[in-house]
């Protein structure tokens, strides 16, 4: 029984996060599909990213201080901003050729990242970090500072459904940087588009994207613990079948 509670209070904040993603990422990842920019969530989480690694290398601070974490937060968010507004500018003008600017642009910010970590003795590491995330290690009082957040973008998206196609690009670029402070690049991609493939012939898309989005989160949170695997793969790796084999199940029917 003890050792039940202690897996339950280990998994349970990496579970809460994921239920939280899930909140914006399925609603969002459904919008991404049907404008056709798949790499629109890599390239702007990318930037996420940059913004991370460029405040840590040239700020210089403490990466354990509470200044550190918001300053990263604050310096992802800025990038993560500017990169959409660009690209909600770029809309209308590039037609055709958006997907390709928007893969460039991804291809671009992962490469001035390493250059930003070459000479870091920890680049290496840093770099898997901001990929892989780090879900299972998430605390308590980051869950509490991001759920208004989160919370606030999925109300706003709801309820202002008229507006959805100016809101996209503001609220895309608000969570992305608190998802990838969360869960790395990786599955911030994987959360987006995974759900909204799997759902794409089901009448129900929001609500099977999120059963399908909470359920890869917890199955794959215990196949982590299970098989000790590294957490956001693992998840990523059940993510993949289950939304599969639901996709596979809706299109027999």
């Amino acid at each position: 029984m003890e050792n039940l509670i202690s897996i339950i209070s280990l998994l349970a904040p990496a579970f809460m996060a994921g239920a939280l993603i899930s909140l914006v990422h399925v609603p969002l990842g459904q919008e991404v599909l049907k404008r056709n920019i798949i790499f629109l969530d890599l390239a702007v989480a990318q930037f996420a990213a940059l913004g991370m690694i460029a405040f840590q290398i040239f700020i210089m601070i403490d990466e354990y201080s509470l200044l550190s974490g918001y300053g990263r937060l604050a310096a992802g968010l800025l990038a993560a901003i500017i990169c959409a507004i660009i690209f909600h500018f770029l809309e209308k003008k590039s037609g055709q050729y958006q997907e390709a600017l928007i893969g460039c642009a991804f291809v671009l910010a992962a490469s001035m990242g390493l250059l930003l970590v070459a000479n870091s003795p920890h680049g290496g590491e840093e770099i898997k970090d901001i990929l892989e995330g780090q879900v299972l290690w998430t605390s308590w009082s980051h869950i509490i500072f991001v759920a208004p957040i989160f919370i606030s973008v999925f109300i706003a998206w709801i309820l202002f459904k008229n507006k959805r196609s100016f809101l996209f690009y503001p609220l895309f670029a608000i969570t992305i940087p608190f998802s990838v402070s969360m869960i790395g690049v990786y599955l911030v991609f994987a959360s987006l588009i995974f759900p909204a493939l799997a759902v794409v012939n089901s009448k129900n898309k929001l609500g099977a994207g999120y059963m399908i989005s909470v359920t890869s989160y917890l199955t794959g949170l215990i196949a982590s613990y299970l098989f000790d695997w590294p957490a956001g793969p693992s998840i990523i790796f059940l993510l993949s079948i289950i939304s599969f084999s639901y996709f596979s199940l809706v299109k027999n029917k």
